[in-house]
């Protein structure tokens, strides 16, 4: 018996490592009419592919915003213009700074990674590098790397999306071998410079994700240790953007800035809703940032801080609801956020007149009766200064 478990283990085994070799052996899509040709566990794969795109469809983490999204549609069929029609961008609410694509070429692209960009250049060195995992079959070719329910986990934790399978897992931006990371990065840089995009721009993309890691804290999870590190990366951009001059194009921050505004807004309170206080705190913290956004942005710091309660966070919150005050004095929440502060700091007549104008600019307040009531407590409280 035990010879007959031994044998179905071996058989197993090599049917692994040969399908594997198989897998690896596949050369890359030359254009959108070869995809026909794939047949067998890749097939499989790629039907995999399209349950996991459907779950994501109904999961509610779609961010809507058609003009957005063509944007971006138009940057993938520009880098790939032999595959435009088949690889088709969606993007994401959430927060982390994360894109990654599907075997079947369904590229996805969070909010938080739009939102960090400074130019369309820097954005289209990741979608080239997304779209080398699909032209090269790279989710295929990693099919059996994933070990284990952890890490699951901890790819899903940075893609920021709900769990849907093993395809999730497989097609994180961290989630390839070392070996296709690189091919990824490198045939992706030649996209870029193909099309035109400035290549100088092409390190800033790694740099980011670095500030990224650094101000939330993330320790160096499972992929990093093998796989290129950050720094590693941003040298490899680095070292290819010297050597391989490319265009001049999609380097210019206003445009940019002007396109993802409303995103960058949208992610900061996404962010701050689920209390990625540090990372919001170093975006706003950035002057060449802060300038792109408008000017009640002051308001999203001040809660950021609030949100993040450290020694001397309190004082810096305040000074940041006056500054969005100051600057945006049609800015109704700034009014609550400051009259709550100065109402825990004990400072009623402050607290009463910031609450009373906070309701004359919004009428409508969902919570009225809430900050009405903080009023009534005042009041009977006496004024105290």
């Amino acid at each position: 018996m035990r010879r007959v478990a031994a044998a179905l283990l071996l058989w197993s085994s090599l049917c692994a490592c040969a399908e594997l070799e198989a897998a690896e052996a596949l050369s890359p899509f030359s254009d959108a009419s070869a995809v026909a040709g794939v047949t067998g566990e890749e097939q499989r794969v790629w039907s995999e592919a399209r349950e996991a795109a459907e779950a994501i469809a109904k999961s509610g983490q779609i961010y809507g915003d058609p003009q957005l999204t063509a944007y971006l549609q138009g940057i993938v069929d520009r880098l790939f213009p032999e595959f435009k029609g088949r690889m088709v961008v969606a993007l994401l609410k959430g927060p982390q700074f994360n894109a990654f694509v599907l075997p079947d070429g369904h590229v996805y692209v969070n909010v938080g990674l739009l939102a960090r960009f400074e130019d369309e250049a820097q954005l289209a060195t990741v979608l080239a590098h997304e779209g080398v995992h699909f032209t090269h079959r790279h989710g295929y070719r990693e099919r059996k790397s994933i070990k284990s329910a952890t890490a699951f986990s901890l790819v899903v934790d940075m893609v920021g999306i709900p769990l849907v399978g093993p395809v999730i897992a497989l097609s994180s931006i961290f989630g390839y071998s070392r070996e296709l990371e690189t091919e990824a990065d490198n045939v992706g840089f030649q996209r870029l410079v193909a099309a035109g995009y400035d290549s100088r721009e092409a390190p800033r993309t790694f740099e980011h994700l670095l500030e990224q890691v650094e101000s939330d804290d993330v320790k160096e999870p499972f992929f990093f240790a093998t796989h290129p590190k950050l720094q590693d990366r941003v040298d490899n951009m680095r070292r290819l953007s010297t050597h391989n001059a490319g265009g001049t194009d999609g380097a210019a921050r206003d445009p940019y800035a002007a396109r993802v505004r409303e995103a960058r807004l949208r992610n900061i309170e996404n962010a701050l809703s689920m209390g990625r206080a540090k990372s919001v705190i170093t975006m706003l913290t950035d002057p060449e940032y802060f300038r792109e956004l408008p000017p009640q942005s002051h308001y999203y710091l001040g809660e950021a801080y609030r949100l993040r309660g450290e020694a001397g966070d309190p004082e810096l919150a305040e000074q940041a609801y006056v500054a969005a005050i100051s600057a945006a004095p049609e800015f109704a929440p700034s009014y609550r956020a400051l009259g709550l502060a100065s109402m825990k700091a004990g400072h009623r007549v402050e607290a009463r007149e910031y609450l009373s104008q906070y309701l004359q600019l919004a009428p409508a307040a969902p919570d009225r009766k809430y900050i009405e009531g903080y009023l009534k407590l005042i009041q009977n409280q006496g004024e105290q200064p």
